[in-house]
């Protein structure tokens, strides 16, 4: 028992190591440092869960003519048929299909619990959540007051000094790109939801998740559970890995990108499925030309030809089969150690 413990013990902290150079914000697109991914990682990706942001009676974000759990949607679709196209052989799994709260749940924490546990259940390789984005000011244009004096009024017996203000309509002209990760402070929940898995079954670089007999482990003793904080460590720098090569992908494309990042919060989806996970904002629709792009054709395919073509990436370094990431890109983050596929 002892010997085991120090021998996860001395794993976990090659692990975390990765996590300790993601805390906060992480790289953003185009990082110079080369991927090491572990060789001869054969069928790496099998099953990728699609999960359409909001819907049903949870809108989302508005633009000035669109709803965000509408493009979410059709985004999501496109993505879907375009992931079948290139990897006939992977599975892919929708949380919604058409405009429902995922599972027809009543409330939004049950929705959320719903699109993860399908995703656990499914097996999945890895979570890709769609959304678009808000910068929290009415699409289009917003009312901005500012002081520009004082005068003095009567109440009742007395003068009092009030400001006086200017009103004045500012355009709304935020727009980009942005990929979340669950955040590395969370980990307990990702355990959790590791533990939810079959622990039998083998993970997404063909390493079984059971004993050496292919038995489910006991997850109450504490080699079990150190062996599933490695495998939060493994996911978080998968995460931030495939998450960063979409962000890429959207600079070569010539979008603005914020990079990759961790709320503070947390998000639900992220931390509480059994794999890989990112959310991927796709643009403001709170900005007018992008929201036009978001809900356009052109725009659409853009998108997902960008997210598509960093899956590849992520498979083949899973694989192997490559070394760095855009290194000529320019996105947020640019210089910045790319992280490793473990």
């Amino acid at each position: 028992m002892k010997g085991s413990t120090i021998i996860y013990t001395l794993l976990l902290g090659g692990f975390f190591s990765a996590i300790t150079s993601f805390a906060g914000r992480t790289t953003g697109p185009g990082g110079k440092g080369d991927i090491t991914a572990t060789p001869n990682q054969k069928q790496s990706l099998r099953t990728i869960i699609i999960d359409p942001g909001h819907g049903g009676f949870d809108n989302g974000t508005h633009g000035l003519f669109s709803k965000e759990k509408d493009v979410a949607l059709a985004i999501s679709l496109k993505l879907g048929t375009a992931i079948q196209e290139a990897f006939p052989d992977m599975k892919i799994i929708f949380t919604r299909t058409t405009d429902i709260m995922p599972g027809n749940m009543p409330t939004l924490a049950a929705g959320l619990n719903y699109r993860a546990e399908l995703a656990n259940k499914s097996k999945g390789d890895l979570f890709i959540c769609i959304h678009g984005n808000s910068d929290g000011h009415t699409a289009g244009e917003y009312e901005v007051r500012r002081v520009i004096g004082h005068k003095y009024v009567k109440r009742g017996k007395r003068r009092v000094r009030v400001p006086v203000y200017e009103t004045h309509m500012v355009r709304n002209t935020r727009v980009g790109t942005g990929t979340y990760i669950w955040k590395a402070d969370r980990s307990g929940f990702k355990g959790a939801a590791i533990n939810e898995r079959d622990e039998s079954m083998t993970d997404s670089t063909g390493e079984n998740m059971g004993d050496s007999t292919g038995t489910a482990i006991d997850m109450s003793t504490p080699e079990a559970k150190m062996r599933a904080r490695l495998y939060e460590a493994k996911y978080f720098a998968n995460s931030a890995l495939f998450a960063t090569l979409v962000e890429d992908e959207f600079v070569k494309a010539g979008r603005h990108s914020d990079g990759v990042m961790q709320r503070d919060e947390g998000i639900r989806v992220l931390q509480a499925t059994g794999m890989p996970s990112v959310l991927i904002e796709t643009g403001f629709l709170t900005n007018e030309e992008e929201e036009k792009y978001l809900n356009s054709e052109e725009g659409q395919n853009e998108i997902v030809r960008n997210i598509v073509d960093a899956l590849k990436r992520y498979k083949a370094t899973l694989e192997g089969r490559t070394t760095g990431v855009g290194s000529d890109s320019t996105g947020a983050g640019s210089g910045q150690s790319t992280p490793k596929a473990f």
